[in-house]
């Protein structure tokens, strides 16, 4: 893959990402804020800004766009990226970026002190999808015993590259690794009226509630482009709007940006490892969460389990730790309609998995498994230190 332009968005105000809800849906009357912002959101930013620059030097408008083949083959067109590729989004916060805390992530407070510890995989148990592991409780955990209950997902957080490094070794990570959702955001509620633009007045009776999102000072969102063949297009710093109600961001631009954090050894074969969902990605129908399209059910040692081909790696899917998944709609301005809401699998999501390619797994295997917006970007890492399984 080409050497990717780093984009960094910061927020000149509050920003809102509008969840996949309408207004006035049964059971909400507010709306609320999507985090990090969905890539095609700021994908959306970077072609409007790009094509806006093109139109300046080569003279036209976007209404002329449907016919324009050659700003077309810079941007894409539509759902189309053309040459275009995007990695992300990710976090920084002053400057380090952030990886989002994994659903295996557990916390219990003692003393005043948070102390972190991560879920095994457990034996086979019967529920609602078959006989399958899951994940469990370690019998122990250091400091703590197994005095383990209390204990609350930390899902919500985020971890700093040296956290997010130990959780690969099969550690988890310390008190200071782990960034709390209220270091990163504040949400504030808003209040607004419906318009009439031809009567240049307010409709009556409609009011609308929303939940914007204030990120703390230091805190930016970074996406990787690739493929623009003319960079001199994106312009190193500017403003542009972005998301709901067309909120200022302030955006640089430049070509250098920290490696991802990757495990030491190679996984061997037949090993069991966890893979880590770095983006969100789409959830397949009539599968499990977290199962990917082309996996199949199969039995193993008396357990359910999915087998197929992941980024070339052939594997077995042992059990999914994940959150609720998310849900993503969305405006089409090509078509001029609303985009059908989609099912997708949070950041976070960790999948439990087997290596039956026969050969040593390379840990960066899974790095470039993202399609073109970025999503399905994992990294493998060990199972917990704890876990006593048996392949």
């Amino acid at each position: 893959m080409s050497t990717p332009l780093i984009c960094h968005f910061e927020p000149l105000d509050t920003w809102f990402f509008r969840e996949a809800r309408p207004h006035g849906s049964v059971g909400n009357s507010e709306l609320g804020s999507v985090f990090p912002p969905p890539m095609r959101t700021l994908l959306g930013a970077l072609r409007t800004l790009i094509g806006d620059v093109w139109h300046t030097r080569h003279g036209g408008d976007w209404r002329s766009f449907a016919d324009n083949r050659e700003l077309q083959a810079l941007i894409g067109f539509g759902d189309d990226l053309g040459p275009l590729r995007a990695n992300g989004p990710f976090l920084l916060r002053n400057g380090e970026r952030l990886y989002p805390a994994p659903a295996n992530l557990m916390v219990k407070e003692q003393d005043g002190q948070r102390h972190y510890f991560l879920l095994d995989l457990g034996s086979p148990v019967l529920c609602d999808i078959g006989r399958v592991h899951l994940p469990t409780f370690p019998a122990q955990v250091a400091v703590l015993g197994n005095n383990l209950a209390g204990s609350q997902s930390a899902s919500d957080c985020w971890l700093t590259h040296s956290g997010m490094q130990e959780l690969l070794q099969g550690k988890a990570p310390a008190a200071n690794e782990v960034i709390a959702h209220n270091e990163i955001l504040n949400e504030e509620p808003r209040l607004g009226i419906g318009r009439d633009n031809q009567r240049h007045s307010v409709q009556e009776g409609l009011l609308y509630q929303t939940r914007h999102i204030r990120l703390q000072p230091g805190v930016s969102v970074e996406l990787h482009l690739h493929g623009l063949s003319d960079a001199s297009l994106l312009p190193q710093h500017t403003t542009l709007r972005l998301g709901g109600e067309g909120r200022q961001a302030a955006l640089s631009v430049s070509a250098q940006a920290p490696a991802l954090p990757s495990a030491t050894h190679a996984i061997p074969p037949g090993g069991v490892f966890a893979l880590y969902h770095l983006t969100p990605a789409p959830c397949t129908s009539g599968q499990p969460a977290g199962i990917p399209c082309g996996f199949v059910r199969s039995t193993h040692q008396g357990a359910d389990c999915w087998e197929g081909t992941l980024a070339g790696q052939q594997l077995r899917i042992l059990t999914v730790a994940c959150a609720r998944p998310l849900r993503e709609g969305g405006w089409d301005l090509a078509s001029h309609q609303a985009r059908a809401v989609q099912s997708l699998l949070a950041p976070g999501s960790v999948l439990y998995v087997q290596n039956l390619s026969g050969g040593p797994l390379p840990t960066n295997a899974f790095s470039t498994l993202a399609d073109a917006t970025g999503r399905g970007q994992c990294i493998a890492g060990r199972l917990p230190a704890s876990t006593t399984f048996k392949a």
